[in-house]
């Protein structure tokens, strides 16, 4: 029986910001693996690397040393169009909502949705995101800025952003 290479697998991982201060060990010699269908909660003080982490996981960060092996492709290393494929793969969900003022809610959840390869004609993103909205509790909310939201409410639609390309992975940032 052929088994599975789980979809994420982190292997001696090193990282270090520095500074004209100070050098700054925030990750060291990580090794992990996370398997299909499950859910893994980091916990640590502020600064322990738990975003450090995630940015490295979804492919928005460069591995300084050691391995990350995201959804079958090593990213250490990796050719940008490479990690652009893994990226339009993963559901990102920031600490801050990250919503564009100018849009609705709508056209920001939209905007996932024409930066995936998937191809939808407008009517069916228009239906994708509807269904997403609903199932985050903002359907009356579809049409208008986020201005109008409630902070709980403006990351729920970054929540419903994070959803609608049906992510082979979510990564969520507090």
């Amino acid at each position: 029986m052929k088994q599975s290479v789980p979809p994420v697998v982190i292997d001696s991982v090193s990282y270090n910001y520095h500074t004209a201060l100070s050098d700054r060990q925030v990750l060291n010699n990580v090794s992990l693996s996370i398997d299909r269908g499950e859910i893994v909660i980091l916990t640590g003080p502020s600064g322990s690397g738990k975003t450090t982490l995630i940015t490295l996981i979804g492919a928005l960060r460069a591995t300084q040393q050691g391995s990350v092996q995201v959804l079958g492709r090593e990213l250490s290393g990796a050719a940008e169009r490479d990690l652009t494929r893994v990226r339009r793969q993963i559901g990102y969900i920031f600490q801050q909502h990250n919503l564009l003022d100018s849009l609705t809610v709508a056209q920001n959840v939209i905007m996932s949705l024409q930066l995936a390869e998937e191809k939808l004609s407008p009517r069916e993103r228009r239906a994708r995101v509807a269904e997403v909205l609903d199932q985050v509790g903002l359907a009356e909310h579809i049409d208008k800025y986020p201005r109008a939201l409630s902070g709980g409410q403006k990351q729920r639609a970054g929540i419903a952003r994070a959803l609608v390309t049906r992510p082979s992975l979510i990564l969520a940032d507090e």
